[in-house]
């Protein structure tokens, strides 16, 4: 089968699951107070930002 058909395709079946998800995050995101920064000794990270970072490359 041909990438492309199958990347339009897909496009073209979710674009409300896609548009609901995103309504949703903005609502979440929105919702909340944003934290004060941590700081740790040292500037060392806590083991949730060396995950991600490690994850993200």
């Amino acid at each position: 089968m041909d990438d492309t058909w199958i990347l339009n395709m897909t496009s073209q079946t979710n674009p409300n699951k896609r548009d609901l998800f995103s309504r949703f995050v903005n609502w979440i995101s929105s919702s909340g107070d944003d934290k004060a920064p941590v700081n740790r000794p040292n500037g060392s990270q806590d083991i949730v930002s060396r995950l991600m970072n490690r994850i993200s490359g």
